[in-house]
């Protein structure tokens, strides 16, 4: 399994597993204790994701050293050589020219167009003072021997060309841009449109995703075990991210990852065939036919939920994945206006017709937060985990790639499965957890392993070609 991720990704990973198996468990345990409040919970979910701003406020401006600015606005097209030499490198890095493949240049660039290397910059090209100065030597020689003037622009072009060079062979802990494995002139030309959409628009289109899929995943546990919900929503975001990241950016798919989706689709079967099977037993032992009837119903809603949930998802991590890297949109601000932008949305929705949906009884969950305390503070505290766990989400979609995303996302059930029963046998309450059903669990636990297969096949024939050869940028991009 070729896995070389740096440090840093390895960190946005494994931050994105745990704090997602805790939002999981957290919003499953509030359901169970009787707060069934699957609206409000998207609204504090929401709210959680438009605190992001703030971090990027705080990154931009108070950590600005050591924070790569993403944001570069074309506002004039016939700039100097040096600054189309860059945006013509950041094309090529997502397209896979520099060897680590998941490298990207820090480089910060500013509203004036000047070119400003940060402090790991300056130590490169301390590093090779010598040979700029040779270069400047030589040049320097030769208009001294004729009647010849360097051009400056052309020595600028050279010296960047050094930098780039240096920091391309840079390989420690550098912070990535993206996955560029299976990416090519196609994938370029498919997302040109990108570059029409306005700055602030660009968070619209993941937003109204997010709030619908955020919406239907937190109804979704209403009616289905937490560790279920995790495993099926694990398995077909990432079978159907594949197919969009091969859809909508033409990713190329070797033969042997489509055999890896294929599995984990059968596992997804499995799961879903051994879930329904147990809500089926546990109804029969009750002898109790009218419930036996409700749970069958609970349990086919909650599964096209979570299919419906998973294709938003996956159209939203797509979407997100695009803005990013194609733009060089800063994942912290795309995060919080997609939070602040389904927040507003959703609140209209809430105080205007939340009633009408028959999702949420809303006076009778005002009710309970005016009559619980403890509930209150754990509706204060609700919105900065989904803060942090969706500042883990989009910086794994930002350092690696929406379809990579979601293989990692798979590891979330193992915590989920093993916390719930926990809780389940270690507590002293039966209502809260989940219990190991006999032999259902067992199929249930198989079909994770088939899940797990799968990803081990999709990543063990992983491609070792790390670059492609450097593609001019097309110059229909312009609006």
């Amino acid at each position: 399994m070729v896995c070389n991720y740096s440090r840093y990704t390895w960190s946005i990973l494994l931050g994105m597993i745990i704090t997602g198996s805790a939002r999981s468990i957290v919003v499953k345990l509030a359901y169970q204790s009787g707060f069934k409040a699957p609206l409000t919970i998207t609204l504090l979910y929401l709210l959680g994701q438009s605190f992001s701003l703030f971090v990027y406020w705080i990154q931009k401006y108070l950590v600005s050293d050591s924070y790569k600015a993403l944001s570069v606005r074309k506002e004039d097209e016939s700039s100097d050589q040096i600054i189309h030499d860059k945006r013509l490198d950041e094309k090529a890095v997502e397209l896979g020219t520099y060897p680590g493949g998941d490298s990207n240049l820090d480089v910060q660039c500013h509203d004036d167009e000047t070119l400003l290397p940060t402090k790991q910059n300056e130590a490169i090209m301390t590093m090779h003072s010598e040979t700029a100065k040779s270069l400047l030597k030589s040049s320097s020689s030769s208009s001294s021997s004729s009647s010849f003037s360097p051009d400056p622009a052309s020595l600028s072009t050279a010296m960047y060309e050094m930098y780039k060079t240096a920091r391309a062979s840079f390989t420690e802990d550098e912070i990535p841009n993206g996955s560029n494995h299976g990416l090519s002139s196609q994938s370029e030309a498919r997302i040109q449109w990108v570059h029409c959409v306005p700055f602030y628009a660009k968070p619209a289109i993941p937003a109204v995703l997010n709030l619908l899929n955020s919406a239907l995943r937190w109804t979704s546990l209403v009616y289905i075990d937490a560790s279920v919900a995790e495993m099926m929503i694990s398995g077909l975001e990432l079978t159907l991210s594949v197919v969009a990241a091969r859809i909508f950016r033409k990713r190329m798919v070797a033969k042997s990852r489509w055999m890896g989706v294929v599995i984990v689709a059968v596992g997804v079967f499995i799961i879903e065939r051994a879930n329904n099977s147990k809500d089926k037993q546990s109804n029969s032992e009750e002898n109790n036919d009218d419930s036996e009837m409700h749970s069958g119903t609970d349990v086919t809603i909650g599964v096209v939920l979570i299919v419906l949930q998973s294709v938003l998802s996956v159209l939203q991590d797509i979407g997100e994945e695009i803005f990013m890297q194609a733009t060089d949109f800063p994942a912290t601000m795309m995060l919080g206006l997609e939070g602040l932008y389904g927040f507003c949305i959703g609140l209209i929705i809430y105080v205007t017709v939340g009633d009408r949906l028959r999702i949420e009884d809303i006076d009778s969950t005002m009710s309970i937060l005016q009559t619980n305390a403890r509930l209150r503070w754990w509706v204060v505290g609700l919105p900065f985990l989904f803060l942090i766990t969706g500042v883990f989400n989009i910086k794994a979609t930002e350092v690696t790639s929406a379809m990579t995303r979601n293989v990692w996302k798979n590891l979330r059930t193992v915590f989920v499965w093993a916390i719930a029963l926990g809780i389940f046998y270690l507590g002293n309450n039966s209502a809260y957890g989940e219990a190991w059903h006999t032999p259902e669990s067992y199929f249930i636990l198989f079909g994770f392993i088939v899940m797990t297969t799968g990803i081990i096949v999709y990543y063990w024939y992983k491609e070792q070609e790390q670059s492609k050869p450097l593609l001019v940028p097309s110059e229909h991009n312009i609006c």
